[in-house]
């Protein structure tokens, strides 16, 4: 039940591995839901790697969100935004989402059509399973834009 009220937290909040991307639309630049099996995903590969539970973020939720709709409405895909109305590196966003500065980390993703496939692209490549499994990220937050994806972690915020 927490869980559940935690997700809709975060998916409220979030309204306000790279692959080739396919051509996006003024349609799919708009938030599709993240079901909560990303979650549940990220924490089962957490345990069997000897990592602890880590939480979702409203906040960083909505840090990763706002990334990955401004990496769509203006055509680029990269971890530093050209010019971003919310900063060009991830600690500047982190900073004006609200968030002290600190271990974080970011993965970012564009292609996949689903959170389980996108968590299985992110845990194959190891880049974004160090992201994953680090244990000083306690929080993190999952954003998506059509099938352009940002996850964010982090120690705290």
């Amino acid at each position: 039940m927490l869980f559940q009220k935690l997700l809709l937290a975060c998916a409220v909040a979030s309204l306000a591995a790279c692959t080739v991307s396919a051509p996006t639309t003024a349609a799919s630049t708009r938030s599709a839901p993240v079901s909560g099996q990303f979650h549940s995903d990220l924490n089962q590969f957490r345990a069997a790697n000897g990592v602890a539970e880590i939480h979702a973020s409203a906040m960083l939720t909505a840090i990763a969100q706002a990334h990955a709709e401004d990496m769509v409405s203006r055509n680029y895909f990269g971890h530093a935004s050209p010019g971003g109305p919310n900063g060009a590196t991830l600690s500047q966003r982190m900073r004006a989402g609200g968030c002290r500065p600190g271990a974080a980390a970011e993965n970012i993703a564009q292609g996949q059509q689903t959170d389980a496939s996108v968590f299985a692209a992110w845990r194959d490549s190891a880049g974004h399973r160090t992201n994953m499994l680090g244990n000083r990220y306690i929080r993190y937050g999952l954003g998506r834009a059509g099938n352009t994806w940002v996850t964010v972690f982090a120690a705290g915020c």
